[in-house]
């Protein structure tokens, strides 16, 4: 259940770990999640984005698919004007990043 906001910030960014099964391999990857939104009235809960990072634990998903699919879920839960999801990983010494945006155009800091 996200959290109603008073005040309005004009960033939430946050971070944690997540691991899943790539579909191709069968190996266990693991991932550095950034997720980057600007809310309208309401935030994702500490709690609530560790059990989201937690469900992808045994699930067979793609680098490219899972920040895809992270950056839904938080469009869903909190409807926020702009979401930006950054999945990093390595495989076989290549390093990954996949980016997903939604939701409007980024916001632009000066």
């Amino acid at each position: 259940m996200p959290v109603k906001l008073s005040k309005r910030p004009s960033r939430i960014k946050l971070r944690g770990k997540a691991e899943a099964i790539c579909p191709i391999s069968k190996t266990v990857d693991e991932y550095a999640v950034e997720v980057e939104y600007v809310p309208r009235e309401q935030a994702i809960l500490i709690e609530e984005f560790e059990e989201m990072l937690a469900k992808y634990k045994g699930v067979e998903i793609l680098h490219e698919e899972l920040a895809v699919d992270i950056a839904e879920k938080i469009r869903a839960a909190v409807s926020p004007i702009y979401v930006k999801v950054v999945v990093k990983s390595a495989y076989r010494g290549i390093d990954v990043e996949i980016t997903a945006e939604l939701s409007g155009q980024p916001t632009i800091y000066i």
